[in-house]
């Protein structure tokens, strides 16, 4: 990083290992910017807002987003309003971090994976998902609301959709060409019918109908499609 100040040669910030604190020295003063204070502030905003995430969590399973408030949010979380949206500006806004954080995690599993190892991804998404029934009962109630395109949360829904059809087609062509795919499979239908078997899986799951399994029972519907072992 460079500075410049008027009238004077260029000057670079030097740090002060001891203190750790970066010094800039313009016109013979010196600005020092406290770096440990900086990133102190920083972890302690990105706690916060990690334990805002949380109680939003809590209430939208509780009484689920329609019927939530900022107010029973922010007492949950133990701050005041405007505390909370300080950090996140409405409740769709933290419904929406609710459910990108979970898209993080899918991201950094199936993240580079092609072909049969995106599906193994997918497997892996599900197996991690038998954990967590209150985030895909919170998932699959805003899903079905969000049908209507009015929805604020119907984009979101959308494109994810979109995107998981997408790269699950990319992986059943990536199969196609290596020679992996039975006879007579579409691998856009595959993707599609793959997609729509998950959730429909996952409501079931939800109403705890006996005998879903849910890793399973993808392995095995995944497997009709497959000429090698998932």
């Amino acid at each position: 990083m460079k500075l410049q100040a008027v009238g004077h040669r260029p000057v670079s910030p030097t740090l002060d290992r001891k203190s750790k604190s970066v010094k800039i020295f313009i016109s013979g003063g010196a600005i020092v910017l406290d770096m440990a204070g900086v990133r102190g502030e920083y972890r302690k905003s990105a706690k916060r807002r990690e334990e805002v995430l949380d109680a939003a969590f809590r209430v939208f399973v509780r009484v689920g987003f329609t019927n939530a408030t900022v107010s029973e949010i922010a007492r949950e979380a133990g701050m005041s309003q405007p505390g909370v949206l300080h950090h996140y500006d409405s409740k769709l806004a933290m419904l929406l971090a609710v459910f990108e954080r979970r898209d993080v995690t899918a991201q950094d599993i199936l993240g580079g994976r092609r072909d049969i190892e995106f599906l193994r991804g997918l497997m892996e998404i599900t197996r991690r998902n038998n954990d967590k029934r209150d985030l895909i009962r919170l998932y699959t109630v805003i899903a079905a609301e969000a049908t209507t395109p009015d929805h604020p949360v119907h984009p979101y829904i959308h494109d994810r959709f979109d995107m998981i059809v997408r790269e699950s087609t990319r992986a059943f062509e990536d199969l196609q060409r290596l020679g992996l795919l039975r006879d007579g499979v579409d691998p856009a239908k595959a993707a599609l019918r793959t997609t729509s078997m998950v959730e429909g899986m996952q409501l079931l799951w939800l109403n705890d109908v006996p005998g879903i399994d849910m890793v399973q029972d993808m392995h095995d519907y995944i497997q009709s499609f497959l000429t090698v072992e998932l």
